[in-house]
């Protein structure tokens, strides 16, 4: 007797949760994207062609480094075609699908010196080089969202 009534009892709770995973519902409206980091650019006077340049060359090159890797999916360069007072002139926009651990972000610093053939110092002394071009004015993190 004992013995029917655990089966009983754990039927009726396997049926019970059977039934509320049937009627549980999903009702979120978006499902997860890639994260886009979004860099603000003011770029000085005078400084356009250098400062495409760079991009084209240099900034271009470390990003497909890091997209042959698998670190982000892909990157863009927008303009801001009629910048109000206060706004950047163009974005950098890298997308990736899910942020590094600490060790990933080690492998990945290590690996992209190596391919980059820098140092801290160096990395240091280009980005002063860049000041006289532009002025990084913010950065944000945004993730994408699509409908389900």
């Amino acid at each position: 007797m004992k013995l029917h009534i655990r089966k009983l009892s754990f039927l009726i709770c396997f049926l019970s949760l059977l039934s509320f995973n049937a009627l549980a519902k999903d009702d979120r409206v978006f499902k997860s994207g890639d994260y886009w980091e979004v860099s603000s650019i003011t770029i000085m006077d005078g400084q356009w062609h250098n400062y495409a340049k760079h991009l084209s060359e240099k900034w271009q090159d470390s990003m497909e480094f890091a997209k042959s890797k698998g670190w982000i999916n892909g990157y863009k360069v927008v303009l801001n075609l009629y910048p109000r007072k206060g706004e950047p002139d163009m974005y950098l926009i890298t997308m990736f699908s899910e942020m590094a651990t600490k060790a990933q972000e080690d492998e990945r610093y290590n690996a992209w010196i190596e391919w980059s053939k820098s140092s801290i110092a160096k990395m240091d002394k280009a980005s002063g080089e860049r000041v006289v071009m532009r002025k990084l004015t913010g950065d944000s993190l945004l993730q994408e969202v699509t409908f389900r």
